[in-house]
C-alpha cells in the first residue's frame, strides 16, 4: 500500500470521526451546557482533529502514486499520521478531564507543525535541485 493511499484512507476516516465527535459533543457530552473552560477543551481539540485529518487528506491528494518518499518525506508522513492519532486520543481522554494540561494534544500539535515545516523544507530542496 502506498503512502498516498494510507493518507487518503486515514484522513478520510478521520474526517468521519470529526463529524461523529461533533455529534458526540452535542448529544452525549452536552458540551453546550458545560462551563466555558470545559467547552473550550472540547471545541479546541475538535478543531485540532479537523486540521490533522485535513492535512492527511491534502497530502494524500498531493502525492502521486508513483512518489518514492525519501527519508524526509517519510518522516512527514509518519508525523502527520501520528498527529491525527494523538489528537483523536486526546479528544476522548484529555477533554473530559477538563484541565488545561493536555500533553497528548501538545505532542500531536507539535508533530503537525513539524510535519508541515519538514514538507516545506523538502519541497524547497527539491525545487533548488531541479533548477
Amino acid at each position: 500500500m502506498h503512502w498516498r493511499t494510507v493518507h487518503l484512507i486515514l484522513g478520510g476516516l478521520g474526517l468521519l470521526l470529526f463529524v461523529l465527535t461533533g455529534q458526540y459533543m452535542q448529544h452525549a457530552a452536552n458540551v453546550p451546557e458545560l462551563a466555558d473552560t470545559a467547552r473550550l477543551q472540547y471545541r479546541s481539540l475538535h478543531i485540532y482533529l479537523l486540521g490533522a485529518c485535513a492535512a492527511n487528506v491534502f497530502v494524500g491528494f498531493y502525492m502521486s502514486p508513483a512518489d518514492t518518499l525519501g527519508k524526509l518525506r517519510g518522516l512527514v508522513s509518519v508525523g502527520l499520521l501520528l498527529s491525527q492519532l494523538l489528537l483523536a486520543v486526546s479528544f476522548f481522554i484529555e477533554a473530559p478531564a477538563g484541565t488545561m494540561e493536555r500533553p497528548i494534544a501538545s505532542i500531536g500539535l507539535y508533530l503537525l507543525f513539524g510535519a508541515a515545516a519538514l514538507l516545506v523544507i523538502a519541497e524547497t530542496v527539491n525545487r533548488f535541485k531541479a533548477g
